[in-house]
């Protein structure tokens, strides 16, 4: 039984941790024109699409930092009596530290300083080796199917797995990071997890237009990101801004406009829509905002499988027209042997093998090869997000259902039409975080999420 004292003592031996945030921070140090530290500056940095500001100060050597930052385009503003005010605008990465060198000059309060923003090359606030892509990416560079996560393929050491692999059977994205196995990588929305637990691929794929940016952390990461062993995968979902936008789409595409398949039989069907709308903008301006979107996904492809089935003759126990080097050979006798002109005798037929060899098609081709076949695969997709944020409280829930029907279950199974598979798969990911400031120096964010996914196969 678990005392007092043992509990007493467990969490006096606690210690702070961090676990794996998408947020992100400024800091750096104000000095006048001659490098002298100037302390007691008030500081603010104003999220600029949604007019949100946390306000710190500078401490005596003239350092300060604000923690625990959406990513996004800020101002910073610094003032002191005696200073003309400073006023720079600065971009913010997901999970990036923000390092500034303010100077200040003596002058009056209405005069100020506007610094342009300038993007850090490198960051050099941390050995993680990785690829920051951020929305103008993910909206202007070409994506099959509308999956963003296709885009990691920038970063150095990132490769696509083989194909059939136990991740990509059922035609989601799958990479190795540095040389780790496809499962090993972890995923992160919003800063909770974000994992599929049967494979360890991803549970949610946020449309792109969903998607704020994302960081795929290739290697030297810190160790908030203990997980997995592979690449650390963290996405930030879009919020509302005072600005009211969205989107209406829809993306198709039909075989009648491709060239045909010379080894199929027929034109093997292909169609795919792509459709979706999305909405984001302010509920109480500078205070309240709301972020809704919605992708629905619906594919008939053929698929073509070439296999051997039993022709009419081969039915009924005549092998005479088949392959001359693979008689049927009497396994009864004293000294086995082909039947006499590779027939076998009716009555040697077992009613059960009839059967079976009645449940294949027809050939429909000449050769060995004997039978093509172009069932279509089914695919039914549907997506919707919705996050709301007040102030320093975010909400956000996510919910997908997919219903696959692969005609063709995989290797090692019946090639011929009837014998499919339908994978039905519901994920779902809530998330609620809170930042709180105790006092200009104790910030707190709390994040609490639920994440399930569930796949059936019939």
């Amino acid at each position: 039984m678990i005392t007092l004292r043992t509990l007493l003592v467990c969490f006096i031996g606690c210690v702070s941790v961090f676990g794996q945030s998408h947020r992100s921070t400024i800091s750096g140090t104000v000095s006048d024109e001659t490098g002298a530290s100037i302390n007691k500056a008030t500081v603010k940095v104003v999220n600029m699409a949604t007019g949100v500001e946390r306000i710190s100060s500078a401490d005596g050597q003239g350092r300060f930092q604000i923690l625990l930052l959406e990513s996004g385009e800020y101002r910073v503003i610094v003032e002191k009596p005696s200073f003309q005010k400073v006023d720079e605008k600065v971009i913010v990465t997901v999970g990036q530290n923000v390092n500034l060198d303010l100077k200040m000059y003596v002058g009056s309060v209405p005069d100020f300083i506007d610094v342009k923003a300038i993007q850090e090359l490198v960051r050099t606030d941390t050995s993680t080796v990785g690829t920051i892509i951020d929305n103008r990416q993910i909206l202007s560079l070409p994506l099959d199917g509308r999956n963003f996560l296709e885009l990691s393929l920038l970063t150095p050491g990132v490769t696509l797995s083989a194909q059939g692999s136990s991740g990509t059977a059922r035609g989601e994205l799958a990479v190795h990071v540095n040389g780790a196995r496809e499962d090993a990588n972890n995923f992160v929305l919003d800063g909770v997890y974000n994992g599929d637990p049967k494979l360890n691929g991803y549970a949610l794929n946020p449309p792109v237009d969903a998607v704020r940016e994302f960081e795929i952390a290739a290697s030297s990461y810190d160790a908030s990101f203990g997980r997995n062993a592979g690449g650390q995968i963290n996405i930030v979902s879009k919020s509302g801004t005072n600005a009211l936008h969205g989107s209406v789409y829809e993306f198709f595409r039909n075989g009648a406009m491709d060239s045909p398949n010379y080894f199929a039989k027929g034109d093997p069907d292909y169609r795919r829509n792509q459709f979706g709308a999305s909405a984001g903008g302010a509920l109480k301006k500078n205070t309240t905002f709301f972020f809704v979107d919605f992708e629905g996904r619906r594919v008939r492809e053929g698929i073509t499988q070439t296999t051997t089935v039993p022709t009419a003759l081969e039915r009924t126990g005549d092998f005479s027209r088949s392959d001359p080097r693979r008689p049927p050979i009497d396994i009864f006798q004293q000294n086995p042997a082909p039947f006499p002109g590779s027939k076998i005798p009716v009555t040697r037929l077992h009613p059960i093998g009839v059967g079976v060899a009645s449940l294949f098609p027809l050939p429909n081709r000449d050769g060995a090869a004997n039978y093509t076949s172009s069932p279509n695969l089914t695919d039914s997709d549907n997506h919707f997000d919705i996050r709301a944020d007040h102030k320093e409280l975010t909400f956000r829930y996510s919910f997908g259902d997919d219903a696959l029907f692969n005609p063709f279950s995989g290797a090692g199974f019946a090639l011929v039409p009837g014998y499919g598979t339908f994978v039905d798969r519901r994920a779902q990911n809530a998330m609620l975080a809170h930042v709180h400031a105790f006092r200009p120096t104790l910030l707190n964010e709390a994040r609490i999420s639920y994440s399930r996914v569930s796949l059936g196969t019939r």
